[in-house]
């Protein structure tokens, strides 16, 4: 029984993984089909320097993600159809990343590719949110060893990317380029869940 759950659970992460990495090689195309016409290539460059800029955010935003979603999985030792479900509401926020990437790239001064993009992380957060809720209520799937102390640490860690990138819903409207900037806020917030989350090894699994 236990064998069959495990195999269940690496079945998941497996196509996750699959979905991280689609997901973030997709990023840079953007980058890899812009021309680069004939004359200098410095200014050329400088005229690409927003879609680097949101290539390297997003790479960070799904790197962040699929860390957390690792150190979710890592304390589950079982699955089911709610979880299942969750999960891939939470893969079809990845998936689509790349496009709200590419038009922000093009069109940072627009409120709607702003929105767009800031309300996306918010749907994976919460997703990712709603999957250690469901998952670690009553133990419900965890492993036997997480605390409820532990559980409460975990959930504040995938609500840290909500937390950052919320307030620009609303700034965006006013000032797009002050909701971006609003978006550093990430770094602080994703550190301070880190420090209370705690980041030391994860629960090992037995074979």
């Amino acid at each position: 029984m236990r064998r069959g759950i495990q195999v269940g659970l690496e079945r998941i992460m497996f196509f996750s993984d699959g979905v991280f990495a689609i997901a973030i090689t997709l990023l840079v195309l953007p980058l890899t089909d812009a021309e680069i016409g004939e004359g200098p290539v410095g200014p050329q460059l400088l005229e690409l320097l927003p879609r680097m800029a949101t290539f390297l955010l997003s790479f960070a935003v799904i790197g962040r993600y699929w860390t957390v979603h690792h150190r979710l999985f890592a304390r589950f030792d079982r699955a089911d159809a709610r979880l299942m479900t969750l999960n891939l509401g939470y893969l079809c926020g990845i998936a689509f990343l790349p496009f709200p990437t590419s038009l922000l790239g093009g069109h940072g001064d627009s409120t709607a590719a702003v929105v767009l993009y800031a309300a996306n992380l918010v749907l994976i957060g919460s997703f990712s949110a709603a999957m250690w809720a469901y998952g670690a209520v009553g133990g419900r799937l965890t492993r036997p060893e997480v605390t409820p102390a532990e559980a409460r640490r975990t959930l504040l860690d995938g609500l840290a990317p909500v937390v950052s990138f919320l307030p620009s819903l609303a700034i965006a409207p006013v000032s797009p380029t002050a909701a971006m900037l609003s978006w550093l806020l990430t770094i602080p917030v994703s550190a301070a869940a880190d420090r209370l989350g705690g980041t030391g090894p994860e629960p090992s699994r037995a074979t």
